[in-house]
């Protein structure tokens, strides 16, 4: 395969906002081979979140700047995933489900297997992801220093953190074309639904074997003393379609700002095996 740099890279989101459950919702860079965008219906790469005592906050509405040259997007947390029954909110809902969702995330050896049956479940109960307008609960700005298809990422926000809150950063492209993981030498089976990595395994990599494009993670940098974990994962269901990285920051020990964080992440071309 005859492949040249151009073949990847990262581009700015304009006014593009995803496709499927989570179509809507601001992104984050957008990650091109060729022609084809690679992000499908993932955030992109620096998107937000905001994890509360009342489920996830993410964002519709954002400003786009420039700054010495750095494209540079600020996310207003404006939006609330809840969860309902025939189109309409059943707030007595979205509590167990997050609780559940936190429990998912500690237990990546039983997410293969518990995933499938909760989604039946969900189906069967009519139970539907809804996002719903909230009174703002800050703004996250991510500063951009795009090369190609890699990024240096700079991300600050006014959020005042409550007890137990976390600020996710998030790095996420299509899971249709992320279908392994990459180990430095050898492909191997993708992570499940959210899988913490340790500083030692980074770089962290994910791969698109079909178009030989290696998706990473790498160099976080927080301010000292502040609590952070890094994830891997992926979901290809019938309504998510997404792997990739996602920074959790916090929760902190009194309530405040969250602090800045600094990374790398990018695409490369990769001759797999």
């Amino acid at each position: 395969m005859n492949m040249v740099p151009d073949d990847i890279r990262l581009v700015r989101p304009d006014d593009y906002t995803g496709e499927g459950r989570s179509r809507g919702l601001a992104r984050g860079l957008l990650a091109y081979y060729g022609e084809l965008n690679l992000t499908a219906e993932g955030m992109g790469i620096g998107g937000v979140a905001l994890k509360d005592r009342y489920g996830t906050c993410f964002s519709r509405s954002w400003k786009d700047s420039e700054e010495c040259g750095l494209f540079k997007r600020t996310f207003c947390l404006d939006t609330r995933l809840v969860w309902g029954i025939g189109g309409r909110p059943v707030p007595l809902l979205s509590w167990p489900i997050q609780l559940y969702t936190d429990a998912y995330m500690k237990m990546p050896w039983l997410q293969n297997r518990i995933l499938a049956p909760a989604l039946k479940l969900r189906t069967m109960a009519g139970i539907m992801p809804l996002f719903i307008t909230i009174p703002s609960r800050g703004t996250v700005t991510l500063t951009y220093e795009i090369s190609g298809g890699h990024a240096q990422i700079h991300a600050s926000s006014t959020v005042q953190a409550g007890p137990g809150e976390r600020l996710c950063i998030l790095n996420e492209l299509s899971a249709a074309h992320f279908t392994s993981g990459w180990d430095g030498e050898h492909l191997v089976p993708p992570p499940p639904g959210w899988d913490e990595v340790s500083h030692a395994q980074l770089p962290v990599s994910l791969a698109d074997p079909s178009h030989g494009v290696r998706f990473f993670i790498d160099k976080p940098q927080a301010d000292p003393g502040s609590p952070y974990r890094i994830y891997q994962g992926r979901e290809n269901t019938g309504d998510l379609c997404w792997a990739g990285f996602c920074i959790e920051l916090g929760p902190l020990n009194s309530s405040g700002t969250f602090p800045e964080l600094k990374y790398q992440v990018g695409l490369a071309l990769e001759p797999f095996p």
